[in-house]
């Protein structure tokens, strides 16, 4: 019945087949941190399975970056101030957070025998071929033609870039928000809305260059060969920076970047490596100061479990309302409701989204949700939401333990899975820098 239903999901993770190859290996868990290590330079279980094969658990750490194959990217934790920062991290590096798609850029010299097509793009003006993928591992090359043109930017033969992809309107100078720029995903238009929507690539780090793998590497050394690396263009641009432990000099920066429009800073630990899939304190997102505004000063990436139906005006939307949820372990558990922040236009649209992964009973992946709780339907895990709200507040009866005060949609983050999701663990440590301010 599976087939015929698109119904092919076995309810577990790709962990899941880890810890069963580290069983294999050893009878215990005991080699799942270098399996996964393994897993996020090179995400695909197939590759994973035949190298464990081949070369037992001593080939795993031979594992390195390959042109044309994506990485996990790397993620940013959460603190709540400056001071924190400073006192974390040390010498930090700190650049501005654009709103735009997380994209990596893999790019090769000698194209020879490889054809042009919608995976990757040959430049033959400038020699080389390039492939763009998401943070999902999508391959979304054909989003981006700009990146036919970045040949002539790039010394080396191969390289690996991480970068931001913004829209940019000539005419005001100004930089375009992450919900214009994805209207790219609509794949058949694309053309189109290159010329209408032209992008820059924000370049903040490269992790391999002609044959090297570079993520163990400090930031320091990283941004040396960066900057060796992209001459100056319009397509590619090296994201600016500057480098401190002062907590005034840090809080300024950040706070001139709110000013120029932008989401406000990305603060990296200056002598750290690159930790392809990891969410540590190498890297932290400074949006707002906790206590300055009244409202979290961060959103969250939940994962919506299911949708109610609606009374009065929303009933004839056919929805009225949806729950969401975090991830605990390897499961998600119930966090809030959502009802607000949602126009007519954007029901009727999340609706259509939300039947497709429709289910007639609760997925394997979540936990029991409480009676009260239960949606109208079921939806798999498949859609990932940005929310923002007031504050954080312990709850009897989500799975999570805590709700959101005045939750509301900010958007569809169409770049993320769900195993990308905010964890229970980061709503605890954001509960607590709310608490101490307060």
């Amino acid at each position: 019945v599976r087939i015929p239903l698109d119904k092919l999901r076995l309810g577990f993770s790709d962990m899941t087949i880890l810890d069963a190859f580290s069983w294999m290996l050893s009878g215990d868990k005991s080699l799942h941190g270098k399996l996964e290590e393994a897993y996020n330079v090179r995400p695909d279980m197939a590759y994973i399975a035949r190298h464990i094969k081949e070369h037992g658990i001593k080939g795993i750490g031979h594992v390195s970056a390959v042109v044309g194959a994506p990485i996990l990217a790397s993620l940013c934790a959460r603190l709540p101030n400056a001071v924190e920062m400073i006192k974390k991290m040390g010498e930090v590096d700190v650049e501005p957070k654009y709103d735009g798609v997380r994209t990596a850029i893999h790019f090769k010299r000698d194209h020879k025998g490889i054809p042009d097509s919608p995976s990757g793009f040959r430049d033959d003006t400038h020699k080389g071929w390039v492939q763009a993928f998401s943070r999902n591992l999508e391959n979304t090359t054909a989003m981006y033609p700009e990146l036919t043109r970045i040949g002539k930017q790039i010394r080396g033969k191969e390289v690996i870039l991480d970068s931001e992809a913004i829209g940019y309107d000539v005419k005001t100078d100004r930089l375009i928000p992450f919900q214009e720029t994805m209207t790219r995903k609509r794949k058949h238009d694309v053309a189109h809305v290159s010329n209408a929507i032209p992008l820059r690539f924000f370049v903040f780090d490269i992790l391999y260059k002609d044959g090297k793998d570079l993520m163990g590497e400090p930031l320091s050394k990283r941004r040396g060969i960066l900057e060796a690396t992209i001459r100056k263009g319009d397509v590619l641009i090296i994201s600016p920076n500057i480098v401190t432990t002062d907590v005034d000099v840090l809080r300024n920066y950040h706070d001139e970047q709110l000013k120029r429009g932008l989401e406000g800073a990305v603060v990296k630990k200056w002598e750290s490596p690159y930790e392809p899939g990891r969410k540590g304190f190498h890297w932290v997102k400074f949006k707002e100061e906790e206590g300055k505004t009244g409202k979290l000063t961060d959103t969250i990436d939940a994962v919506v479990m299911g949708y109610y139906k609606g009374e009065g005006k929303r009933a004839g939307f056919g929805i009225g309302a949806f729950l969401v949820g975090v991830k605990k372990g390897e499961r998600f558990v119930s966090l809030t409701k959502i009802g607000t922040g949602v126009s007519d236009e954007l029901w009727k649209k999340l609706r259509s989204s939300f039947m497709v992964h429709s289910s007639s009973k609760i997925p394997k992946e979540y936990e029991d949700v409480e009676k009260v709780l239960e949606p109208d339907v079921w939806i798999d895990p498949e859609i990932v939401v940005e929310i923002a709200a007031d504050d954080i507040t312990v709850s009897p009866i989500h799975g999570a333990g805590y709700a959101l005060r005045f939750p509301r949609l900010a958007r569809v983050r169409k770049d993320k899975y769900a195993g990308q999701a905010t964890t229970v663990k980061e709503i605890e440590e954001m509960y607590r820098n709310q608490k101490s301010i307060k």
